[in-house]
């Protein structure tokens, strides 16, 4: 679990040591998450002040109305900000999905772990049909965490962990699709390194409470699950 934890260290590590590639291959994915997270920013607050604020203007007269719809506003931003991460986060997943794939085969190759040659990349159609199942997992599975957010401070927590986890786990699914491994052995290998998965998992909900970084991190936690399957690997060669 330790391990697990610190793997986005050893990523920023690796990514000293390694800036000029490396650095490369995260501006495209930074790029991809700040444009929809503040394009869907802008758009569903919008959307969302333009359905709050007629409602609200109608509940009350005077100086309160002004108090009420200030205080809509600043909910309608909130809840905004709060979808447009999770759409990001989606879309990330999807439209990043092959600049992901060349990010995760170029930190394998640079951090030398697998003997002989590593770092193969899927291509850019079997990256993006992979990044669409991904996304389809973690929509359905943060569907079903939805009743979650009705029990106050355990069920939001709980959720929070949850998605942490989905997420690292989608994101996980970028090195092991480029190894070509099997649905049963994937499940398996996330079996027998639920502590480092879990451990990264609790980083990624550490780091994700930080506005804008978190979206600039994504890439950082593509290449720590790379070093945690890249490392399983070598293991097996060997073994």
């Amino acid at each position: 679990m330790i391990q697990g934890f610190f793997a986005i260290g050893r990523a920023l590590s690796l990514l000293r040591r390694n800036p000029r590639l490396l650095l490369l291959l995260m501006v495209a994915p930074w790029t991809i998450n700040l444009i929809l997270f503040l394009g869907g920013w802008s758009l569903l607050t919008v959307w969302l002040t333009g359905q709050v604020d007629p409602y609200l203007e109608q509940l009350v007269d005077g100086w309160w109305q002004n108090l009420l719809v200030g205080f809509g506003n600043f909910i309608a931003v909130v809840v905004a900000g709060g979808l447009a991460y999770v759409v990001t986060v989606i879309g990330a997943v999807v439209v990043a999905a092959p600049f992901h794939d060349r990010l995760s085969a170029a930190s394998e190759r640079a951090a030398a772990i697998i003997p002989g040659e590593g770092g193969r990349t899927m291509g850019w159609l079997a990256a993006l049909k992979e990044g669409a199942k991904t996304a389809l997992l973690l929509i359905l599975v943060e569907l079903c965490m939805l009743p979650l957010l009705l029990l106050p401070v355990l069920g939001h927590a709980l959720f929070a962990v949850g998605s942490a986890v989905v997420l690292t786990l989608g994101l996980l699914d970028v090195p092991l699709a480029r190894h070509e491994l099997t649905l049963a052995q994937k499940r398996r290998f996330v079996l027998r390194r639920s502590g480092g998965v879990f451990g990264l998992s609790m980083a990624v909900l550490a780091v994700s409470m930080i506005p804008f970084l978190n979206l600039l991190t994504l890439p950082l936690v593509v290449m720590a699950v790379t070093l945690l399957v890249a490392e399983h690997e070598a293991r097996v060669v060997e073994n």
